[in-house]
C-alpha cells in the first residue's frame, strides 16, 4: 500500500495519474484501484489483503488520500475502480450511475494523546471549542485541533450540538490553533501535541493502530456494540462506491466486504457493517 501520510495540497490529478501507473505496473490479473477519504484507506488495504488470500487473482492498489469529493470525481472519470466516501451521494453523482457497494457505520470520536483522560459530554463541546484556554474535566490543559471547514466533521457537530457553530467560529478566529486538513494530518497532529483533543473516527484509529485514546461520550464508549445498539451518540456512515459499470475485480472486492469474512474484518477495526 502507498503511504497514508501524504501532505495536504497534493493535486488530485497527480494521484489519479498514480492510479493509472499502479494499474499498468501491478502485474495482477484484476487490480482494484481504491481511493477516497483518508479515514477508510487502511481498511481498504486490509480488506484487499483478505480478498487476495482467498482469491490471488485479485490485487488491491490503495491510493493516498483524495478526500471524498476527489474519490468520487476519480471514480466518475474511470481513474479508480472503487471510491471511499464519508457522505451520502448527491443526485448528480447518482445520475451518472455511481452507487453504494458496501457500507459501514463507525463512531465519530474525540481522541487524545493522553494515556488516561476522562470522557466528555456533548453539552461541554461548545465551551471547550470557544474557550481560548480550555481544560479537561480533571483540570489538565486541553489542546483543541480543528478540522478543515471543507470536511464533513464541522457540519456534523453543528447539526448535532446547539451552540457549536458560534463556538467553531471563535476557535477558527484564534491565531495559531492547529488545523488537520486531511485525516492523516489530523491524527498526526493529535499524536504530536500533548493533551490533544481532536475529532477522528474509530475506524481510522483501529485500522491504523494509532496511539490515540478514543474518549467516552456522554458516558458511552465507542465500539461495534454501541454502534449496533444505537447508544453511541455520534455514528457516521462510510461507503465503498462503485461506478455504473464495475470492473470484475471491484465487484469481487465489494462481495468480499459484504461476506462474513469481510464483515468480521470491518467489526475488528471499529466498524459495524450496514446490511
Amino acid at each position: 500500500m502507498l503511504p497514508l501520510n501524504v501532505r495536504h495540497g497534493k493535486a488530485m490529478s497527480a494521484a489519479m495519474g498514480a492510479a493509472v501507473l499502479l494499474w499498468a505496473g501491478g502485474g495482477a490479473a484484476e487490480p482494484v484501484r481504491v481511493g477516497g477519504t483518508g479515514l477508510g484507506l487502511q481498511l481498504a488495504d486490509i480488506l484487499g489483503e483478505g480478498l487476495a488470500a482467498s482469491d490471488p487473482s485479485v490485487s488491491t492498489a490503495v491510493l493516498p488520500s483524495l478526500g471524498t469529493p476527489g474519490g468520487i470525481k476519480a471514480l466518475g472519470a474511470g481513474a479508480i475502480d472503487i471510491a471511499i466516501a464519508a457522505r451520502p451521494l448527491k443526485e448528480a453523482e447518482k445520475a451518472i450511475g455511481i452507487k453504494e457497494g458496501a457500507c459501514l457505520t463507525t463512531a465519530l470520536v474525540f481522541v487524545t494523546s493522553r494515556h488516561a483522560a476522562p470522557g466528555i459530554s456533548l453539552s461541554s463541546l461548545p465551551r471547550l471549542f470557544a474557550d481560548p484556554n480550555p481544560r479537561w474535566p480533571d483540570g489538565q490543559p486541553l489542546k483543541v485541533i480543528l478540522r478543515s471547514p471543507a470536511g464533513t466533521e464541522n457540519p456534523y457537530l453543528i447539526r448535532l450540538v446547539p451552540g457549536m457553530e458560534e463556538a467553531l467560529a471563535k476557535a477558527f478566529a484564534r491565531p495559531g490553533i492547529p488545523v488537520g486538513a486531511t485525516d492523516q494530518e489530523n491524527v498526526a497532529l493529535a499524536a504530536q501535541i500533548e493533551g490533544s483533543f481532536a475529532i477522528a473516527t474509530l475506524l481510522q484509529v483501529k485500522a491504523e493502530k494509532l496511539a490515540l485514546l478514543p474518549l467516552a461520550l456522554d458516558g458511552v464508549d465507542p465500539g461495534p456494540k454501541t454502534l449496533a445498539d444505537g447508544t453511541y451518540p455520534m455514528p457516521t456512515r462510510v461507503c465503498f462506491l462503485l461506478p455504473a459499470k464495475a470492473a470484475p475485480g471491484a465487484a469481487k472486492f465489494i462481495a468480499f466486504a459484504r461476506s462474513p469474512a469481510g464483515q468480521k474484518i470491518i467489526r475488528d477495526h471499529g466498524g459495524e457493517p450496514v446490511q
